[in-house]
């Protein structure tokens, strides 16, 4: 998979959840949190709003990298992206398995770009210039 479609779909991957964050934070949060009340569940409705606006920070980089040019650039960049989504991922899926949040939709969301960008880095590191 070329790096420039990698990076498309993921910019696309983090607006979608960024956008329903700052859509609807009280869903996200009962989802996530079904036994928060009070006080504590607004304070995770408005972590939810500093939460947006970071992927939406990272939607914008990635998208303006997408046209990246030169292999060895481009391998970085993805063998980068792969590292930190596996992160996400595998943090979420963790806090999952013990029950700390409910977070299937993350889970999904990260384990995809974490494959599709170890996909594009293996195939820049297999295709010599």
């Amino acid at each position: 998979m070329k790096p420039k479609t990698t990076l498309i779909i993921t910019a696309l991957i983090g607006l979608v959840f960024s956008s329903v964050m700052y859509i609807a934070p009280e869903f996200v949060t009962s989802e996530q949190f079904p036994n928060a009340e009070g006080q504590g569940f607004a304070d995770l409705v408005t972590v939810r709003y500093g939460i947006a606006s970071l992927i939406l920070a990272l939607v914008i980089i990635t998208y303006h990298l997408r046209n990246i040019e030169g292999r060895t650039f481009q391998a970085h960049v993805m063998r980068g992206y792969t590292l930190a989504f596996s992160v996400v991922c595998i943090t979420t899926l963790i806090l999952q398995i013990l029950g700390k949040i409910s977070a299937v939709p993350p889970i999904l969301g990260t384990g995809i770009v974490a494959i599709l960008s170890f996909i594009s880095w293996r195939g820049l590191a297999k295709d010599p210039d």
